[in-house]
């Protein structure tokens, strides 16, 4: 299985709080996944000072990076 990515935006439609992020997780870890939650700016948005934030939660099978 490759790297699978849950999106969420900060400013979009349906957001997710960081105690959603982390039950995701915990729950992915649970089912033997390997977890990263990160969070980056929305590519294109240059230097805006509200752009939009991506958060992730990215997971894959230990081994199959």
């Amino acid at each position: 299985m490759a790297k699978q990515i849950i999106r969420s935006l900060r400013k979009g439609n349906v957001q997710w709080n960081e105690e959603d992020r982390l039950q995701i997780g915990t729950l992915l870890l649970k089912a033997g996944y390997a977890v990263r939650i990160g969070r980056q700016a929305i590519p294109g948005q240059g230097d805006k000072q509200n752009a939009k934030t991506e958060y992730t939660v990215e997971f894959w099978e230990e081994g199959h990076e």
